[in-house]
């Protein structure tokens, strides 16, 4: 579907797609999994980085 990113295509096929388009009482849910979805990232492209790290 145009118009769709992985973010909302992954909350459609998690079964999450309300809280995906919930955006009521200062709560955004896009904003909730975009930011989730880039803290995992960050924590797998840590685990990389330091995978094969010795202490000095």
């Amino acid at each position: 579907m145009p118009g769709h990113g992985v973010l909302e295509k992954l909350a459609d096929k998690t079964g999450k797609t309300n809280f995906y388009k919930l955006a009521s009482h200062g709560v955004n849910g896009a904003f909730h999994l975009d930011n989730s979805w880039h803290h995992s990232w960050e924590t797998v492209a840590a685990l990389i980085a330091t995978a094969k790290a010795t202490t000095r």
